[in-house]
């Protein structure tokens, strides 16, 4: 089973606590699964797991800013969106 983190730049995901939630294999994807996953390379991962090619769940920070910035597929574009924007998708 396939974890996005959406989380702020300024901070780091406790891994103690996603294993502790999803299994003590958790671990961070390869270069080789982000694409097969998420279909664009790491670093242009957008926030959207619904919008893979594969089946992934969606972990948000519940401290993510009023406004976010993502990359969206490249690492040379990126958006803004509110997170009630980003909520509702």
């Amino acid at each position: 089973r396939w974890l996005l983190a959406v989380l702020p730049a300024d901070r780091k995901l406790s891994w103690k606590k996603v294993r502790a939630v999803h299994g003590k294999g958790t671990r961070m994807a390869t270069e080789e699964e982000v694409r097969a996953v998420a279909g664009c390379i790491p670093g242009a991962v957008p926030p959207f797991s619904r919008a893979f090619p594969a089946v992934a769940q969606c972990l948000m920070d519940p401290g993510l800013p009023e406004t976010i910035n993502f990359n969206c597929g490249l690492r040379t574009r990126s958006l803004r969106l509110s997170r009630a924007d980003f909520e509702r998708v």
